[in-house]
């Protein structure tokens, strides 16, 4: 089996949606098969996408049999290179931080938060899901043996490239960016997945005003 890198990224963005699906059918109760159309209704997707999505993965199916969830669950696991607790660092105040908790409960989707971090000197030492908070300096002192390999950063936007500079610093190879902050300077080596919230706001609000006539419209 070959990993992740092997690729394009809409196929790995698409082999983590299926990962997420089959993880939260293997909580509820997965049937004993599940075939690629089904896959592909669940999530909005070509059938034949599926398909040629999994076979990145391996010779896992059977045609017209489907897949036992649990295989493919743990090959696409493999495949991407994650675990039942992958660790990552999370940073933002620690309101954002209490809140993405209950929003994003990380290891319902085999993410495990393993250091916090807040631009707000005040947040230090407070105790959110098990962890201490710390200062945003002390990413400096992230220990490359722990495994951290991707942030979530969710600070103010002002804060946002003093942390990637310092997550990159550290060994940190990726970020995901949930900030309206637009442009930012990508530290070497580093990937950065970016949500702008502000653009995409205002694309959904183009694509649902209402017609021009329509009651209520102006």
């Amino acid at each position: 089996m070959s990993d992740g890198r092997s690729a394009p990224d809409a196929t790995l963005y698409r082999l983590s949606l299926y990962h997420c699906y089959l993880g939260e059918l293997l909580r509820v109760g997965a049937p004993g098969r599940i075939t690629s159309r089904q896959l592909a209704d669940e999530l909005g997707a070509k059938e034949e996408t599926v398909r040629r999505d999994i076979s990145f993965v391996g010779d896992i199916g059977r045609p017209g049999a489907g897949y036992e969830p649990e295989v493919l669950f743990g090959a696409v696991t493999e495949f991407l290179g994650l675990s039942d607790e992958y660790p990552i660092a999370m940073i933002g105040t620690a309101r954002m931080l209490e809140a993405l908790q209950v929003v994003f409960p990380c290891e319902r989707y085999g993410m495990k938060p393993t250091r916090l971090f807040s631009e707000l000197p005040e947040d230090a030492g407070q105790v959110i899901g098990g962890l201490a908070v710390q200062n945003l300096p002390d990413i400096a002192q992230i220990d490359p043996g722990a495994g951290i390999s991707v942030a979530l950063v969710a600070c103010s936007p002002g804060w946002v490239q003093v942390s990637l500079d310092l997550l990159a610093a550290a060994g940190v190879a990726g970020a995901l960016l949930l900030t309206p902050i637009i442009r930012v300077r990508k530290p070497a080596g580093m990937e950065i997945t970016q949500l702008r919230m502000p653009c995409d706001l205002k694309s959904l609000a183009c694509k649902c005003r209402a017609p021009i006539g329509a009651v209520g419209s102006r």
